[in-house]
């Protein structure tokens, strides 16, 4: 197919995070180098063997290659009854039920930990540009800043309207990263103007998906 018909064809794939080694930089040069974080071992390495099948279907065949690597990705559309939800739609999850039907929020971890979001349309329109620009790299794609796990949930408790006081931090549960922000300083170079959806903005959209989704169940 490739070769008799389509030679501009470009092998485009969304690598993770998760297949940087814990403690690393996480700057697209090191996508390969150590161990990926523990916990999701497996699943880090199956993104590691995609480049790697990708860079070889390059060097045997001419076939070019692009892997973006987003940060958490957010927005609307998530399918919430995915039984390991994103740590953002989790916390919206308990506020919400929290709040309309009564029920305990337990957040894990003592809300220190610090994680960054990207909207699910700033990650595709970045992707799609990005690729008209570079062929056969490995491209972080992130928002460039993190906020504690504390600021998330406060800023979705002042949207919902929830009294965050009333939000239990366990701190004897898994917590994962302390930090996961991407370096994304390609990215600046390749798309400097580009300017992300507010973090406000994106979970105001975010939660109002899911808010009408949990209360019509």
């Amino acid at each position: 197919w490739w070769l008799n018909s389509q030679r501009q064809a470009k092998f485009i794939s969304i690598g993770t995070s998760c297949s940087y080694e814990e403690g690393s930089n996480l700057i697209e040069k090191d996508y390969l180098k150590g161990e990926p974080l523990k916990s999701l071992y497996e699943y880090g390495m199956t993104k590691r063997m995609l480049i790697i099948g990708q860079q070889s279907l390059y060097r045997q065949f001419d076939l070019e290659y692009l892997t973006v690597v987003p940060s958490t990705l957010y927005g609307p559309g998530y399918d919430i009854s995915n039984k390991i939800p994103h740590f953002i739609f989790d916390i919206i999850k308990k506020i919400i039920r929290g709040k309309n039907f009564g029920e305990k929020v337990e957040l894990w971890g003592n809300g220190e930990q610090k994680r960054e979001l990207v909207h699910i349309n700033d990650f595709v329109n970045q992707m799609l540009l990005i690729e008209s620009k570079v062929n056969n790299e490995i491209i972080n794609i992130g928002a460039g800043e993190e906020y504690k796990i504390n600021q998330f949930a406060k800023l979705i408790c002042n949207i919902v309207k929830f009294d965050h006081e009333k939000i239990i931090y366990n701190k004897d549960k898994f917590v994962g990263a302390k930090s996961k922000k991407l370096n994304i300083e390609r990215k600046k170079e390749l798309l400097p103007n580009y300017k992300n959806i507010p973090l406000e903005e994106g979970l105001r959209e975010t939660i109002l998906d899911l808010e009408k989704k949990l209360l019509n169940d």
